[in-house]
């Protein structure tokens, strides 16, 4: 990934018994030489992601979720704003332990959301607002819409030394009795027939696009 111009790598599907290792000793990122026979050119910063891919608890507010969202009306009998805000700031405090730098990702999804997603927006811009207001009484904490590309730059001029990583990540075990080899080396026939059909699906455009729909004929 290094050598086709990638800065870095964000993942989540890593054993149980390595992320856990890797929150108590702040070494969630790190620098992964992924090959030894390429050398430094196929080093690539990695960094594996605290909540895997999903909201903070508590901050799900899609057509699929069931957490509150923020009311931020105070004439609401719902009002939460304040508590809200706390239980997010408490997030991210928890999650900044395992990081080494002053900036972290808070990672704000799940499968098949957004499925609404100004429901979404609208939640994440009164959290946004909210916690960034309580920096005028001197609150540390600063939340804003990022990318990866943002993150990599501030962690480049955080101009901290990384650890190493040499080998792989697999096997992968999400608890004491799930592991996940089976994904990848069971039904091995239906797989490769899969990506064998593939392979004519992804050829037979460029090439009716090469030589013509009438030249080919129907794919």
């Amino acid at each position: 990934m290094a050598q086709m111009g990638f800065d870095g790598l964000f993942f989540s599907r890593l054993d149980y018994q390595d992320k856990e290792t890797r929150l108590n000793t702040s070494t969630m990122e790190m620098v992964w030489e992924a090959s030894e026979s390429l050398g430094s050119s196929s080093d690539l910063f990695t960094s594996v992601l605290y909540n895997h891919y999903s909201y903070p608890t508590g901050f799900c507010v899609d057509v699929n979720c069931d957490d509150d969202p923020i009311i931020d009306n105070p004439d609401s009998p719902d009002y939460n704003l304040e508590t809200k805000v706390q239980q997010f700031i408490s997030f991210v405090k928890e999650q900044a332990k395992s990081f080494t730098t002053d900036h972290i990702i808070v990672t704000m999804g799940q499968d098949f959301n957004y499925q609404d997603a100004s429901m979404n927006y609208k939640n994440i811009d009164k959290l946004i607002r909210n916690v960034n207001a309580l920096q005028t009484n001197g609150s540390d904490v600063n939340v804003m819409y990022s990318t990866p590309s943002c993150y990599l730059k501030a962690i480049h001029d955080a101009n901290r030394t990384w650890t190493t990583k040499t080998d792989d990540f697999f096997p992968y075990g999400s608890d004491a009795h799930s592991y996940w080899t089976g994904y990848f080396t069971s039904r091995p026939t239906h797989k490769g027939f899969e990506r064998m059909a593939n392979n004519f699906l992804q050829v037979s455009p460029t090439m009716s696009d090469m030589y013509g729909h009438g030249v080919l004929g129907v794919f």
